[in-house]
């Protein structure tokens, strides 16, 4: 088997030699690359370069069997996690069967071998781990410093922290999205560092790429509270100060020195460097997402209601990830066990 290139198209000269590494990147190149997003083409990349490729590539199509790839799954299952070497995610094994699933469904359709095996493939559910949630106590002392230390990213953290908008969604937003005088920011837009594998050998091998947000319901509208409003104005004028001018409808709410975009992983990494500082518990820059939620419902907002600021496509959604009873929470209810009468412990007890 070979692929060639026809007017820059990959062109696959099928043979019953053809191992699943040659049909996953042609798959790629002539399938999923000219329709996909760049975030999601790298998405199917890296599940089949990182994990299905080395793996089980060699393997030619026609002796791809239900044992083979169930064996496959398992192993990725409990050593499959690339950071780590741990388990990998129920979540992760259910994207790479999906992408399995669809690439050896078309090569099905192509004649190159009997049959999709996927189907006959089950992934068995991962214990999945509990979502990091700031205590009270933490989150008192990320604010305090955050408020007196109050700069450029220092502004992206505690919009997570008071709103619940992902990572990408906060560096994503420019001023056209909010409006000063009803308080209200629209969320569009996502931005994330992905890699750039059509980059020549010196030039950058990642790029920072927008697009619109996670799914229709994620395009949401949010009224800001009191104290993102007033951090939004210090932010206006912190623009105007360092760059001599107002900012526009098209620059960036949460930006970096020179103005432009903040990367997220920038952002990100800022927020670790801070927990260490500060000698608190490490948790993810998500983790913000997850406090939110948690203390809007412990503060009596419904789940409806906390779906939709998360932009949700299910109230079943917040209710799994996001909304957890806390240790602290717990030992309050625990302390109200109480007898009812007035009986005591004897002597002897």
């Amino acid at each position: 088997m070979k692929v060639t290139k026809d007017k820059g198209k990959s062109v696959l000269d099928f043979s019953e030699e053809t191992t699943l590494e040659d049909w996953l990147l042609y798959w790629l190149d002539a399938y999923v690359k000219p329709v996909s997003k760049p975030s999601g083409y790298e998405h199917y990349r890296d599940n089949c370069v990182k994990h299905i490729i080395p793996a089980i590539g060699e393997i030619q199509l026609g002796n791809l069997t239900p044992r083979v790839l169930q064996r496959f799954f398992n192993e990725q299952a409990r050593t499959g996690n690339l950071r780590t070497g741990g388990p990998l995610s129920t979540k992760s094994l259910r994207n790479m069967r999906a992408v399995l699933d669809v690439a050896l469904k078309l090569a099905t359709a192509e004649e190159l071998m009997p049959s999709n095996p996927v189907p006959l493939t089950a992934i068995k559910s991962v214990k999945s781990r509990r979502v990091q949630i700031m205590t009270n106590d933490s989150q008192r002392v990320l604010e305090t410093y955050l408020f007196e230390h109050f700069g450029h990213k220092e502004a992206g953290i505690l919009l997570a922290l008071y709103t619940g908008m992902r990572l990408g969604e906060i560096c994503a937003l420019r001023w056209k999205n909010y409006q000063q005088s009803t308080g209200m920011l629209s969320v569009e837009s996502t931005v994330r560092r992905i890699s750039d594998i059509d980059s020549s050998p010196t030039a950058p091998k990642t790029q920072l790429v927008f697009g619109s947000v996670k799914t229709t319901s994620s395009e949401r509208e949010l009224y800001m509270p009191d104290v993102v409003q007033q951090l939004l104005k210090l932010q206006r004028e912190r623009f105007a100060k360092e760059f001599g001018h107002e900012a526009g409808d098209e620059d960036f709410i949460v930006f970096n020195r020179c103005g432009r975009v903040m990367d997220p992983d920038n952002l990100s990494h800022y927020f670790s460097r801070i927990l260490r500082q500060l000698h608190l518990e490490h948790v993810k820059f998500h983790a913000m997402r997850h406090t939110f939620a948690t203390r809007a419902i412990e503060n009596g907002i419904d789940v409806a209601t906390v779906s939709g600021l998360l932009g949700h496509a299910d109230v079943t959604t917040t209710t799994h990830f996001y909304v957890h009873p806390r240790d602290e929470a717990m030992r309050a209810a625990m302390r109200g066990i109480v007898p009812v009468g007035t009986a005591k412990f004897g002597n002897g007890a």
